[in-house]
């Protein structure tokens, strides 16, 4: 079971596809999610979805009940921000018109971005194919702005491992050109090839929580 399409296509023009919670347009880059989850007896019913970007949706799951970081989203509180936006777009439509139209990613969606350049670069298993080393500019940036301390260890382990395995396929490919040797380059191909599986896993992990409607 889901929102009905055309309640939710309703509630998206409400909110000119901007989040409730931080006001960020998102294009297509908006989830529909429960305020009262299903699995705790929320309902599929319009009045139980709130829109939100990829950003907030992270932030009102990834909350950790047995070790508790900051305050938790509550229904209450996700249903005043609905209603309050709501009522901001039907009675102050001006303050949209003209404004800055944000579009940019949050931290977590570009980390899956760069996620999936680097299973790009990682195709090419030999390190002369490669054409440039693993990227981490997204995953420093996700630490930096503290997203990657508050997801489940679930999600967070995989990733950190992910980019450990990069950084050292990095780390080989530099010493395979500085030292030249076969067996420099047997352990780049191979720190490549480690990095490759890492990469898939964290992918999968990440992107199944960034997509869950819970």
């Amino acid at each position: 079971m889901s929102f009905d399409r055309k309640e939710v296509s309703e509630l998206l023009a409400y909110c000119h596809r901007r989040c409730c919670i931080c006001h960020r347009f998102c294009g297509v880059k908006i989830e529909t999610d429960h305020i009262v989850p299903l699995a705790d007896g929320g309902s599929d019913d319009i009045g139980n979805a709130i829109p939100v970007c990829l950003e907030c949706h992270a932030e009102i799951h990834c909350y950790n009940e047995k070790h508790p970081r900051g305050r938790k989203f509550l229904p209450e509180e996700l249903h005043a921000h609905k209603k309050r936006w709501l009522r901001m777009c039907e009675n102050h439509p001006e303050i949209l018109v003209g404004g800055f139209r944000d579009a940019d990613v949050g931290p977590l969606q570009a980390l899956l971005d760069e996620l999936e350049f680097n299973a790009t670069v990682a195709e090419e298993g030999e390190h002369h194919k490669q054409g440039c080393k693993f990227q981490e500019i997204q995953f420093l940036r996700a630490i930096h702005e503290g997203s990657i301390s508050l997801l489940k260890d679930s999600i967070r382990r995989p990733l950190l491992e992910a980019y450990r395995e990069m950084g050292s396929a990095n780390s080989a490919v530099d010493g395979k050109f500085t030292l030249g040797t076969p067996a420099a380059s047997n352990a780049a191909q191979q720190r490549i090839a480690n990095a490759s599986k890492a990469i898939k896993a964290a992918r999968e992990e990440l992107l199944r929580f960034l997509s869950s409607d819970a």
